[in-house]
């Protein structure tokens, strides 16, 4: 029978028998070796050796329930040269492709060379991409130029790929309005690693609130150390909302390359705010019931599986009014939006949460959506569309 290939833009290394790969990718695959009626080999580019994965776990490659292949890469986020025979083996030799436009790879285009089907992985639309693009480019004919290239880009590859595509997965509502124009076959999923388990349940959350009362507002931000999500931002919202006199304490656990100005600016907060490393997701999740609120200035219109996972632990979200945190906040009820690059906003909303009864009346919105939303829903509809195409084609 031959292979579902699945084209992943997170960075695997495999020493020897043992591989190294981030936690939720594990996760995720799993629940497709089980389920999928097809066996599985996925792409991933090569890390180096030293090089940081969120999350990371070992794994024997001898016990995997699917076949993994890393891709030597270059330093302009392609594959080298001598990799795309490898690229071209393992694809034309698949039943079907399931990856997504920019995951570097090139992987749709090669599909279509070989006459495999392929459907297309979404996350950012073209706002997001020049954010993604331009976010750390110096000079404003620089990013203007880089803009340029990225939009000439989605026009010239991105659009036709999703037009060709047997169909397409968007992750987030962003994405999926504008794959819907072009792709009658496109799927809306929200991503997240919060599986029913993992969900609070409503008395935990009831005897958190009451525990809770009369003490200090516990702020958390978690995810990337990097502009595009806001990071420090949500540093400036801590030390906004103590400027305010709201009792707050504030925690962040992350990584990424601000860490260090992220970690000056909290100097100033007296200890009230403390930087973290990042730390295994499953210790995060017991982390975050312990907390009120959820900060979250992500200035892209990513589908950040921050949001439903913060759902899951109770937390209602105060943040930017990015276009995808927009809609969440309005199909959920579970939060507050303000302007993107106004952090004084963001902390007069937490103000607003400091009245316990509006606190209550979100933190429980935010887990009736993450229940309705649950990792199992929402993975279960990708594998359901997976199996149906196998299907077509027996």
């Amino acid at each position: 029978m031959s292979n579902v290939v699945m084209i992943h833009a997170n960075h695997a290394r495999i020493d020897g028998e043992v591989l190294t790969i981030d936690r939720k990718f594990h996760i995720g695959m799993k629940d497709y070796a089980e389920k999928i009626n097809a066996p599985l080999v996925t792409l991933h580019p090569q890390a180096a050796r030293g090089a940081a994965i969120m999350d990371p776990i070992e794994l024997k490659v001898s016990e995997l329930p699917y076949r993994i292949v890393t891709i030597p890469y270059g330093g302009n986020w392609r594959p080298l040269p001598s990799s795309v025979p490898l690229l071209h083996q393992e694809i034309s030799l698949g039943r079907l492709v399931y990856g997504g436009y920019g995951d570097g790879m090139g992987a749709a285009a090669i599909a279509l060379a070989c006459g495999v089907p392929y459907i297309l992985i979404l996350e950012y639309d073209l706002k997001t991409q020049i954010t993604a693009t331009t976010m750390q480019v110096n000079g404003k004919v620089r990013r203007a130029i880089r803009a340029g290239r990225t939009t000439w880009s989605y026009y010239r590859e991105g659009l036709p790929e999703m037009r060709r595509a047997h169909s397409v997965h968007c992750n987030g509502y962003p994405i999926y309005d504008v794959a819907i124009s072009e792709n009658l076959k496109a799927l809306l999923y929200l991503d997240s690693r919060m599986s029913n388990d993992m969900i609070m349940s409503h008395e935990e959350l009831a005897a958190r609130l009451a525990e809770r009362h009369g003490k200090p507002l516990r702020l958390l931000y978690s995810g990337r150390y990097e502009a595009m999500k806001g990071a420090v931002d949500a540093v400036r919202v801590g030390l906004e909302c103590l400027a305010m006199d709201i009792d707050i304490e504030m925690h962040c656990y992350g990584q990424g390359s601000l860490a260090a100005e992220m970690r000056e600016l909290a100097k100033r907060s007296g200890s009230r705010i403390v930087i973290h490393d990042a730390v295994p997701y499953p210790d995060l999740v017991k982390i975050a019931r312990t907390f009120d609120v959820f900060v979250c200035c992500h200035v892209q219109n990513d589908p950040s599986c921050t949001y439903l996972e913060s759902f899951g632990a109770g937390l209602p979200i105060v943040g930017y009014a990015n276009r995808m945190w927009e809609r969440l906040c309005d199909a959920s009820g579970a939060g507050l939006c303000s302007p993107i690059g106004k952090p004084h906003l963001v902390a007069a909303d937490v103000r607003r949460l400091t009245n316990r009864a509006d606190l209550a009346t979100k933190s429980v919105q935010a887990l009736d959506f993450a229940r309705a939303h649950s990792y199992e829903t929402e993975h279960g509809k990708r594998i359901e569309a997976l199996n149906e195409v196998l299907a077509e084609g027996a």
